[in-house]
């Protein structure tokens, strides 16, 4: 089991976010039009993200595990929707993922290596069933 914990804090400079990680630090920002200064990817892209790259990192981390594969090509192209509501919130309400593999399998094993890494990734299995999300006040 892993525990994550990501520290955010608002600059005031447009909406950018500086956010840390573990040693990493990172912007999260808005475009110019909705109220940022572009600086960085938004929450929705960073999300979005999450999803490709652990497909990807998964994709590798199977072929660690089963050497007899080899990827001469892993790209995953994630795409979202957002819907805006009349109350003012807004939710992604759809994410297409598109998985290009090339790989040393058969077609029949490729197709049952993709769905491994569908299965083993660890962001689609926590968006796939919607994860509670718990908010403490401080």
């Amino acid at each position: 089991m892993g525990r994550y914990i990501v520290n955010a804090k608002l600059r005031k400079v447009g909406a950018q976010v500086d956010t840390q990680t573990g040693i990493h630090h990172f912007l999260v920002d808005e475009p110019v039009a909705g109220g940022g200064t572009d600086a960085g990817p938004n929450p929705v892209q960073y999300l979005l993200s999450a999803v490709s790259s652990c497909m990807a990192i998964t994709a590798n981390d199977i072929v660690r595990r089963q050497p007899e594969i080899k990827i001469n090509k892993f790209e995953v192209k994630t795409a979202g929707e957002t819907t805006k509501y009349q109350d003012g919130r807004s939710a992604v309400t759809k994410i297409q993922v598109t998985i290009h593999a090339e790989t040393n399998l058969n077609e029949q094993d490729q197709h049952t290596f993709i769905n491994q890494v569908i299965k083993e990734c660890t962001v689609h299995e926590t968006l796939k069933h919607a994860v509670p999300i718990e908010i403490k006040r401080v």
